[in-house]
């Protein structure tokens, strides 16, 4: 059974109201040989509902096992190793797990070098 899209409508209306920006690491040698790394935005800012930490009735709920420091519930598309700031934090999309009424993105913390 299709889910319909007015109901994926009501889902992000009710529960996606988390703004999480996905940005991009850009790494560059200067004339002396030193790396450089950039950080600037990638596409749009989306929304999402967000859990942090203990995932244990996430791993209850539906048997997957996930270990992240943060889970995020949203119907926006993004890749792995993508970097997401969501607060004044940055994470590494780790997991991508698309289902029928929305999109799972698991991350972990990630340190900006």
């Amino acid at each position: 059974m299709e889910i319909p899209a007015s109901f994926k409508s009501k889902i992000k209306d009710t529960f996606y109201d988390k703004e999480i920006t996905p940005y991009k690491k850009t790494s560059t040698v200067d004339t002396d040989g030193f790396a450089h790394d950039t950080m600037s935005t990638k596409g749009t800012s989306f929304y999402g509902n967000v859990q942090y930490g203990n995932l244990a009735e996430l791993q209850d709920q539906e048997g997957i096992k996930i270990e992240a420091d943060l889970l995020i519930t949203t119907d926006a598309v993004v890749e792995l190793g993508d970097i997401l700031k969501y607060g004044n934090d940055y994470y590494r999309v780790k997991r991508f797990l698309k289902y029928d009424s929305h999109n799972l993105i698991a991350c972990d913390k990630w340190q900006e070098k």
